[in-house]
Parts: structure tokens; sequence; C-alpha cells
């Protein structure tokens, strides 16, 4: 879950661990520091070309890192959360990300490359691990695996609620607006493939479900991103706008109020879209609201709570 004002957890270390300020083998035992290690590499090989920040220090029973003047926060107890505080236009803004509790793993170990594991301790091959990237971003994979495993795992933020664009786009909103994207979900096999893989809004939390089939071979790496860093900025339209812009000639005038910013290049076509998007708002039970997103998803039309 993610909360504001609380830390970002990856979990990843032995009980030795919460005494130590600098990573070292002797954070965990020899076998789950091995078990990080084939973790890592199983993730290396899976995950998509990203640089890995560089590893950073354990603070408290947290492996702490700084980059992109982001700071991750990844406790190594299994029941903590992430913490991350990034900067904003109005100061320095908190928020934290539980793991997903669909998979049962223990007190984690962290890596050679600074990936904060989480290891099952049944045997299964499941996994949680955490990473921070050279961007400042947080990408949180789950390894599955075996058939019998979960395939969907759940994120949650509190404070905060996620939103998917009819054009698949994910962002978490606080109530001032502040404006987390997350990456689009995907999934690769032990062979390489990918994996089909699709998110799901199911109240406040945000769900990537792994769609397997006869021929996948396990295990599975997958994988949502927490984009931290560049501007984000949106605009939502109360309840009386929305409806207003139903009509195409306040539809036309909303985008020229919005064009500049969003990059709109032709604002008969994004009328044409905000006159759709409007209509869907008010057939939503309860109702929604218009929220445009400039940056860093430019020209995507949301239907948020009012």
């Amino acid at each position: 879950m993610l909360r504001t004002n609380l830390a970002l957890v990856g979990s990843l270390a032995a009980a030795a661990a919460l005494t130590c300020t600098t990573i070292s083998p002797a954070h965990a035992s020899d076998d789950s520091a091995n078990d990080a290690e084939v973790v890592a590499a199983t993730i290396e090989a899976a995950a998509p070309a990203t640089d890995l920040s560089r590893p950073g220090e354990i603070v408290a029973g947290r492996l702490v890192t700084s980059v992109a003047g982001v700071e991750s926060f990844v406790p190594l107890a299994s029941d903590a959360e992430v913490v991350v505080t990034r900067p904003t236009e109005e100061g320095e803004q908190a928020v934290s990300i539980a793991l997903p509790d669909e998979l049962s793993v223990g007190q984690g170990a962290v890596a050679d490359d600074g990936t904060v594991v989480h290891a099952a301790d049944d045997n299964s091959g499941d996994a949680v691990a955490v990473q921070t990237l050279e961007n400042g971003s947080t990408r949180i994979q789950t390894v599955i695996g075996t058939s019998d495993s979960a395939h969907e795992f759940g994120y949650r933020m509190d404070g905060y609620q996620p939103y998917l664009s009819d054009s698949g786009e994910v962002i978490f909103i606080d109530d001032q607006k502040n404006l987390v994207p997350v990456a689009a979900p995907w999934a690769v096999g032990a062979d390489g493939r990918s994996v089909p893989s699709r998110y799901e809004i199911r109240g406040d939390e945000l769900f990537q479900i792994v769609i397997p089939d006869a021929s996948t071979t396990y295990p599975i790496v997958a994988d949502p991103t927490w984009q931290w860093t560049g501007p984000a900025w949106g605009m939502k339209l109360n309840r009386s706008e929305t409806r207003r812009v139903r009509d195409y000639a306040a539809a036309i005038g909303m985008c020229g109020v919005f064009a500049k910013a969003a990059r709109v290049r032709v604002c008969g076509v994004f009328a044409s879209y905000i006159v759709a998007q409007a209509n869907l708002a008010q057939g939503d039970n309860p109702k929604t609201c218009l929220f445009f997103t400039a940056a860093p998803i430019p020209g995507v039309i949301w239907r948020i709570k009012c």
C-alpha cells in the first residue's frame, strides 16, 4: 500500500541487517543471500533494458537510495512499506507502497546490484523484489515460481486513488491532484517470451494480472514501475463543467484552454474525445468528472471521482 508520510518498503534482510549501516553479506544468511542473487539474475534476464541506480546503504533496517532528487527507503522487514520522498512544486512529498500480499514471503536480502529480494520460504520459487532505477523510478517485481502460484498482485497507496484510462495508462491521484504515473505492465517467462499481462482497478487498489497459457515456462517475472520524476500536471473539470463539455462547441473551447499544455495540435479531434468522455462520465454511477493530464502522459482524459 502506498501511504503518504510512510516508507517505501521492499523487503530483503535478515535480523542482523537491522543494526548495520552499510551493505554486506552479513545482512542475511548464506541461503537468503544466495536466493537474492538468483532472483536478481532472473530479473536481469527478464526485465527491459533499464539501468539500476547504484546500490544504497542500509540505515535503520532500510535500504536507502538517493537518485535524481528522489530518496527511496526500502525496508528489510517483510511487513514494512516502501517509502519514497520526491520534490514537488510545493516542497517535498512522501508516498509509500505496500508490497503485494498475494505471495507469502519472508525476510529479505540485498543482492549485489542493490535489488531487495523477499523470497518465499516454501521452495516455490516465488519472490517479491524491489529495485530503484537510475532515473529514480521504483520497480516492484513479483517472481511467479510455479503454475500453482498467485498470478494477480494488488498495490495500494493510502490517500491515492488509481485510475485506468481507456487507452490503458494508469495514474494514482491524491486529493491535491498530485499524480503518480505507473508504467505499462509487463511479464516475461523463463524462456524470454512475453506473457500477457494487464492492469485492473478494484476499489482503491491497482492489480496486475498475469495470464499464462499451456506453453508458458516458469518462473515468470512481472512488474509495475512507479515513475516519480519529471513534470506532472493535470486539470480537473467539476461536475457542471463536465456536463457542459458534452456540447461540441464547449469542448472546442475547453480544448483551446488545455491545448498548449497538453501539446494537442488538432482541437477538432480532441474535442470529439472530450465529448465522448463527458458523455461516459455522465453515464457513470456515481457520475464522474473529467481530468486532463498534460504531463507526463499528455492529452489523456481520465474519468475520476468528482
